[in-house]
């Protein structure tokens, strides 16, 4: 079966960029391993002080891009830039939720079956497959990410619109989209997908779907900062 991706005018690019952030996320592991043995995303394996240099080339390439500051930071209950590694251990041990390190690396953290009232998320939205955190060498939080998969096409599209809104609701609609959350789209063929993005000067946040074909569609969050 032919692999296709399908485009809304002009979002192409947006689309592919938003593909290759799901294949340099820690759980794309597995899927990296199938596609080459020797495609494992770097950032599993470097130092704390390489993964604070790769964070900080990521980050500039993104505030360069952006004029002004987010209105706020959401990032699913955490603190950008002031939680630490204590700080969600605390909440993982209030929820009941399993946590390890990344990799061997203690500034890489991804927990699992994550309820979604955890997180302050609609209980309809179902239990979060991953949730993973980055910390900066020195200890605070800076980035957090999620990861639904094995989702039909309409719930996954549901479930892409619902965080989408909760994002917009905060920070405003996003800078730059492309597909659309719709079981339609997403139900098209492998790879077909829909991403929002909304990227400021000190903070980006990221909803994708991805249709991963037999493997259902696949949802994730970023909640990233970009601050130096």
């Amino acid at each position: 079966m032919h692999a296709r991706i399908v485009l809304a005018s002009g979002a192409a690019a947006l689309l592919l960029t938003g593909l290759v952030g799901v294949l340099h996320m820690p759980f794309a592991a597995p899927l990296l391993r199938k596609i080459s043995p020797a495609s494992l995303c770097p950032i599993t394996r470097g130092t704390p002080a390489q993964i604070d240099r790769a964070h900080a080339v990521a980050g500039a390439a993104i505030r360069a891009s952006a004029r002004t500051s987010a209105p706020a930071r959401p990032a699913l209950g955490f603190e950008l830039d002031k939680s630490t590694r204590a700080d969600l251990d605390a909440w993982a041990a209030r929820h009941g939720v399993s946590c390890e390190n990344i990799g061997g690396n203690a500034n890489l953290r991804r927990c699992s079956d994550v309820p979604a009232a955890a997180v302050g998320e609609p209980e309809g939205l179902g239990a979060l497959e991953e949730v993973s955190f980055e910390l900066r060498s020195s200890g605070e939080l800076v980035d957090v990410e999620t990861l639904r998969r094995q989702l039909t096409p309409a719930q996954g599209a549901e479930a892409a619109a619902q965080l989408e809104r909760s994002v917009a609701s905060t920070v405003g609609d996003p800078t730059h989209t492309g597909g659309v959350a719709t079981a339609p789209h997403l139900g098209h063929g492998f790879l077909s997908s829909y991403v929002a993005e909304h990227t400021y000067s000190d903070y980006r946040a990221t909803v994708s779907a991805t249709n991963m074909g037999k493997n259902g569609v696949m949802v994730r969050e970023q909640y990233l900062s970009v601050r130096p």
